[in-house]
């Protein structure tokens, strides 16, 4: 598997939320109960 490590990009925050909302639903890794909406995603996810 290659791996690019390259600057954050808007069209990245979909993808980055789908995994963090996999994570908070499977409930074993972070506290928070309640998957994120694109809108809570945008201002919690985004480098800015």
């Amino acid at each position: 598997m290659a791996l690019e490590i390259r600057p954050y990009r808007e069209s990245d925050l979909e993808g980055m939320r789908a995994i963090w909302n996999a994570i908070v639903e499977a409930g074993n890794a972070f506290p928070q109960v309640y998957p994120l909406s694109a809108e809570e995603a945008a201002k919690f996810l985004a480098l800015r």
